[in-house]
């Protein structure tokens, strides 16, 4: 089953606006991306399979071929969104910016509990940044992503590679939530089973949404 995110039906859109979105057979749409749809006033339209098609669906053998090969490709987002933390946390050291490289190396240990979460079928440890609960970081950073938007101009700032590699790390955190829907996704009561999970992963994008305002000259989260 494939996942349609927020951040492809923003591309599309904005190539060339559309009033109508067909959701293909055996295709989901995450929250993200409905609330998307909902805030233009988009249709959306779900296409049906034929009868043939549904019935190979739900043969067993391709259920489980299935099941198995979005558990490998939630493992080997996971790891490579890892890997990535340790990327950043070092150009930017190298970069001069210790302070906000040692910050993503603490971002990286809050998503290193995710993966250990995930794997050991537990629930994810509750995230405290800069002094701020959960609760506090969702309010700070109400919508911010939405005016977060990189381009050309951004890159040619002073700070312009710090703001890139930031960006570059959260559209990579924002790929792990439909790879988690694919592996997690319960077709009877049609909700992700590890939506706390999801949770958390988007708590860790909100915390960089506001580092990248800070890099950007905002004021208004500095601490």
């Amino acid at each position: 089953m494939k996942f349609i995110t927020e951040i492809e039906l923003r591309g599309l859109y904005k190539a060339e606006p559309f009033a109508t979105y067909v959701l293909e057979p055996d295709t989901k749409i995450t929250p993200g991306a409905r609330q998307f749809l909902v805030d233009r006033r988009v249709t959306l339209v779900q296409a049906q399979c034929s009868d043939d098609k549904k019935s190979n669906i739900h043969e067993p053998n391709q259920i489980q071929l299935r099941e198995n090969w979005c558990t490998q490709r939630l493992l080997g987002r996971m790891e490579c969104v890892e890997s990535l933390f340790l990327l950043v946390a070092a150009e930017l050291l190298h970069a001069g910016d210790a302070v906000l490289s040692e910050e993503i190396m603490a971002l990286g240990k809050c998503f290193r509990n995710v993966r250990k979460a995930e794997r050991e079928q537990i629930p994810p440890d509750i995230i405290q940044f800069w002094g701020w609960s959960e609760e506090e970081i969702k309010k700070r950073s109400d919508n911010l992503e939405k005016f977060v938007d990189i381009s050309e101009f951004h890159v040619g700032l002073e700070n312009g590679k710090e703001v890139a590699l930031l960006n570059y790390l959260r559209a990579s955190l924002r790929e792990v939530e439909p790879t988690l829907l694919e592996a997690y996704w319960n077709e009877e009561q049609q909700v992700c089973s590890r939506q706390d999970l999801i949770d958390t992963v988007n708590l860790i994008i909100n915390i960089l949404c506001i580092m990248m305002w800070k890099c950007l000259g905002g004021k208004k989260w500095r601490r």
